[in-house]
């Protein structure tokens, strides 16, 4: 994936902002950064999901706002972001359900408004 300045994103960088997201939420479950299309760019996932990457990120791009895969599990939140001012790179991500997700979504929002990888 390349940047507006033709500068190619490093795997390095796109896992610390992963690593960045997982630091905010202690019931962290997954995460995939995707492209419009549902390419997965990076992802972040416990191996205790039974849901592979390749899912996750699809789901990232669709316009429903549940999975059906995800009903049959009422413990897990799901939270979808553009991180890109070009609504072209998604952020999927799965949480257990718990009282940090509400304070985790502002602090989140303001470290992908200050990101520069998209």
């Amino acid at each position: 994936m390349k940047r507006e300045n033709n500068r190619l994103i490093n795997q390095i960088e796109v896992n610390y902002f992963l690593k960045q997201i997982k630091n905010y939420f202690p019931n962290f479950v997954a995460g995939v950064i995707t492209d419009k299309n549902g390419f997965p760019i990076g992802s972040d996932i416990s191996k205790r999901l039974w849901i592979h990457e390749n899912k996750l990120a699809l789901w990232a791009v669709t316009k429903n706002k549940e999975n059906k895969d995800l009903l049959n599990d009422p413990n897990l939140v799901q939270l979808k972001f553009d991180i890109d001012k070009a609504k072209r790179i998604r952020l999927f991500i799965l949480l257990e359900k718990s009282n940090y997700n509400k304070s985790g979504v502002k602090p989140l929002k303001t470290l992908i408004r200050a990101q520069e990888l998209f």
